[in-house]
Order: C-alpha cells, then sequence, then structure tokens
C-alpha cells in the first residue's frame, strides 16, 4: 500500500476563521473523533506566545492541551504547529508523550537562512519534526533547492509543499515536486498543502499523488468541511473516501460525518470560509485574504472592480496587507473608473 497519509487541520487551519474558538467540547470531540477515524495526523492547534485561553486552539506550551486529549489516541500522531519568529522555543517544554508528538515548523522565504537552529532545538526537546516552507510556488528554483538542503541537514519527518495564497497549477506541483524528489533526502516524506480558492484542491492533491515517487512518504493536509480561511482547504471527507476506494485505506466515514454534524455545519453557518468570486480572483492573483476583506467593505465595490484592484497590486505588497497602500490603489482605480465614465 502507498505511504499516503492524512493529516486534518481543522483546528489548526480552521482557527484562521474563527479566532481559534472552537469551544472545549469541540476541541475534545473533533480530536478524539479524528483519532477513532484512524487519521493519521491530528493538527491540534497553534503554538503561541500567548496567555491560555479554555476553549481555544492556541497554546503557549503543549502541556496546556493536555486536558483535550483522549487517553487512547489509537495509531493517530498528535501534532500542533508554530510560526518561526512569532514563538519563543524557550516555552516549548521537552516531550514526555502525554501532549503533542509532532511539531510543524512554518517559515517564509526570507527565514531559511535562520530556522537551522530552531528546528533543531524542536527535536532535541524530544519531538518529531516537520517543516512547512509557506508559499512555496513563489520560491525562487534557488530557494527551492536551499530549503531542500536545509532539510536535508536537520532531517524533519517531512517538507512540505504549501500553497499559501492558492496560486497552484497541476504545472506548479509537478514542477516543484520534482525539484524535492530530485535533491530530497529518500527517508523524508513530502507533505502537501493547498487552499481551496480555485476549486482545484482536490485535482492538485491528486496530481501531486499520481507524480511522486511511489516509494517517498506522502503527508496531505486536509480539513473537516474543508474549514479554513479565504477559500478552505482540501476536505478530509472527501480525501479519505478517494484514498479508501483508490489506495485500499480504512479511514472510518462515521466519526468524520458526527464531528460535521455535531459542529462543522454550526460553523459555516456562524463564520464564512470556502469558494466566492472574491475568493476565486484572490488566489489567480496571489491576494492575502485580509487584502480582499479591506477592500470589500469599501463602499460600491463589485466583483469586477476587486478584480481590477488585484491585477494593480505589486507582487509582493499584494501578499501583506498595507492598508495605507491598499488605499492608495483604490482612489487612483476609482479615479481612473470615474474618467471612463464621465
Amino acid at each position: 500500500m502507498r505511504r499516503i497519509e492524512i493529516l486534518d487541520c481543522t483546528l489548526r487551519d480552521g482557527a484562521q476563521v474563527n479566532e481559534a474558538r472552537f469551544g472545549e467540547n469541540a476541541i475534545c470531540d473533533i480530536i478524539t473523533g479524528l483519532c477513532e477515524a484512524h487519521i493519521d495526523m491530528v493538527e491540534c492547534g497553534f503554538l503561541k506566545n500567548v496567555e491560555f485561553e479554555p476553549g481555544r486552539t492556541y497554546f503557549p506550551q503543549p502541556g496546556y492541551a493536555k486536558r483535550y486529549l483522549p487517553k487512547d489516541r489509537g495509531s493517530s500522531t498528535l501534532t500542533a504547529l508554530v510560526d518561526f519568529g512569532r514563538y519563543d522555543i524557550d516555552n516549548l517544554e521537552p516531550c514526555d508523550g502525554s501532549s503533542f508528538d509532532l511539531i510543524r515548523v512554518s517559515l517564509f522565504e526570507k527565514d531559511i537562512d535562520n530556522i537551522f537552529d530552531f528546528c533543531m532545538k524542536v527535536k532535541e526537546r524530544g519531538y518529531r519534526l516537520s517543516i512547512q516552507p509557506m508559499d512555496t510556488y513563489s520560491y525562487s528554483e534557488e530557494n527551492v533547492r536551499k530549503v531542500i538542503q536545509m532539510a536535508n541537514r536537520i532531517k524533519p519527518e517531512t517538507l512540505s509543499i504549501v500553497d499559501t495564497y492558492s496560486v497552484a497549477t497541476t504545472d506548479d506541483v509537478v514542477r516543484v515536486y520534482k525539484l524535492y524528489e530530485e535533491s530530497l533526502s529518500p527517508g523524508i516524506k513530502i507533505g502537501f498543502h493547498s487552499h481551496n480558492n480555485q476549486l482545484n484542491s482536490f485535482a492538485l492533491a491528486r496530481k501531486f499523488i499520481e507524480v511522486s515517487n511511489p516509494d517517498r512518504g506522502l503527508v496531505i493536509d486536509c480539513s473537516l468541511y474543508g474549514m479554513g480561511r479565504g477559500g478552505g482547504n482540501l476536505n478530509t471527507e472527501l480525501f479519505t473516501e478517494y484514498l479508501n476506494k483508490e489506495y485500499a485505506h480504512h479511514y472510518q466515514a462515521k466519526p468524520i460525518l458526527d464531528m460535521i454534524d455535531r459542529y462543522l455545519i454550526g460553523f459555516k453557518e456562524k463564520y464564512e470560509w470556502g469558494y466566492s468570486i472574491p475568493m476565486l480572483y484572490a488566489g489567480l492573483y496571489g491576494v492575502h485574504v485580509h487584502t480582499v476583506a479591506y477592500l470589500q467593505r469599501k463602499p460600491g465595490m463589485t466583483s469586477y472592480d476587486l478584480k481590477c484592484i488585484f491585477a494593480m497590486l505589486d507582487e509582493k505588497k499584494k501578499k501583506r496587507y498595507d492598508y495605507d497602500y491598499l488605499d492608495t490603489v483604490y482612489e487612483k482605480y476609482m479615479s481612473e473608473r470615474g474618467a471612463e465614465h464621465e
């Protein structure tokens, strides 16, 4: 059987939608349900420099998550993600087997040369390690190779390909996977994290599997009901069924669907994620979702206006949310639009 693992990131990437306020019962039940469904990896939230708040999946230390973790996690690995540069590594207590098994460290292209010591400290404290280079498809080929070289030195369990802004095409998937496969040490798995702004996460994940080396382990991120910021993520309920059918996996549907019925449908009524015209063009132009939200609030803004403004944005600034810059571009566009109608 192909070594294809699922990592469910509902409580971490979904936390971008509701500021991580899932509620204590939901957190406990979702982690337990995903373990009962035999999900390979369950991401329980973020490690952050924050005060602990019950019912929220932001944790200052792994120990704060213990109250939510099942006594029997079965074969599931429990994980948390930390953003490099946003967490004091000295707060990471040694792994004692009672909280997280694995820590995923995310970084941006600018961080490649500075990540080594941080990652090694995660390993020294006894945790398994994975590395998430954010917005991977935008890296220069030189920096993709530099990330790979860095990973070969650190020896994480997984090095991922991450489509932070939902810009990837199948050609991008093939291009970056081939760079990884060419130089990444054979024992390191390759991960895949997509966003669904363009309704292509399922197709991209299938392509990722199709072009991969069958001897290489893969880890594919998804979330219940696709919960995640902007266009959301690859759906756990969808991709587990696909792997069961095509690759003879044995994920259990009932716990997954029970969690969706019990919590995710209610979250969807309260919070917004998933396909929309603004998210479509955010993906096509690689625009940060905060930029989308800010411009949507402008008076008289139409979907076509958003498309035109996205096309005007500076390549680097569109991936951040410089509101003064956005105001300048918006005013320029509206002035030109007004002149056309005179």
